[in-house]
C-alpha cells in the first residue's frame, strides 16, 4: 500500500516508476506466490467442484495477466520512461497507451469476476479454512493491484503526457 509519507504527485516519472516497482509490484509478487500455494490447497467437495475449478481458472488467468503487465512495465515501459528522463528528451514519448489500458481493463474485469464469486470478499458460512485464507489474500491482492493501476493510469501516464506537451 502507498505510504502516507510519500506524495506520489511530487515524484518525477522515473521516481514514480521505481516507487511502483518497489512498493507496488514487489508485494503483488509476494501475494501471488502466497495465493498460488493457497490455490493448490483448496479442497472442494463434489457440490462445489465447479466453483473450485472456476476459482482456480480465474486465479491462473489473473496471475498470468498481472505477471505479464509487471514484466512489460519492468522490461519495456519503465526503462523507456527512465531513458527519456535521463536524456532530458523533449517531445513525445510514444507509450503504448491503448495496450496498457487494455491490459489493465482485462485485469480489473478478472478481479470483478472474483468479487462476485467471493461475495465481495464477505465471508460465506460454507467456506472452509483454505477458501477463507485464499479469499482473504485475494482481497489484499485486489487492493494492491487496483492501487498500482491507479498510480500508472492517473499519475504516471498523465505526468508523462504533461511533460510531452511542454
Amino acid at each position: 500500500m502507498a505510504s502516507h509519507l510519500v506524495e506520489v504527485n511530487d515524484l518525477s516519472p522515473s521516481q514514480l516508476c521505481h516507487y511502483i516497482e518497489m512498493k507496488q509490484y514487489a508485494p503483488i509478487k509476494q501475494s501471488l506466490e502466497l495465493l498460488d500455494s493457497y490455490a493448490k490447497d483448496l479442497q472442494h467437495n463434489d457440490e462445489s467442484m465447479e466453483r473450485g475449478q472456476l476459482e482456480t481458472l480465474l486465479f491462473v488467468r489473473l496471475k498470468d495477466e498481472i505477471s505479464q503487465v509487471m514484466r512489460n512495465d519492468q522490461i519495456i515501459i519503465f526503462p523507456l520512461i527512465n531513458k527519456h528522463q535521463e536524456k532530458g528528451i523533449q517531445g513525445a514519448l510514444q507509450l503504448p497507451l491503448s495496450m496498457i489500458r487494455d491490459k489493465n481493463k482485462k485485469i480489473m474485469h478478472i478481479l470483478e469476476k472474483f468479487r462476485v464469486i467471493a461475495n465481495s470478499y464477505i465471508l460465506k458460512p460454507e467456506w472452509n479454512n483454505n477458501e477463507r485464507l485464499f479469499f482473504e489474500e485475494l482481497f489484499t491482492l485486489d487492493q494492491m493491484i487496483t492501487q498500482a493501476i491507479y498510480l500508472k493510469e492517473n499519475v504516471l501516464i498523465p505526468k508523462m503526457m504533461k511533460e510531452n506537451d511542454e
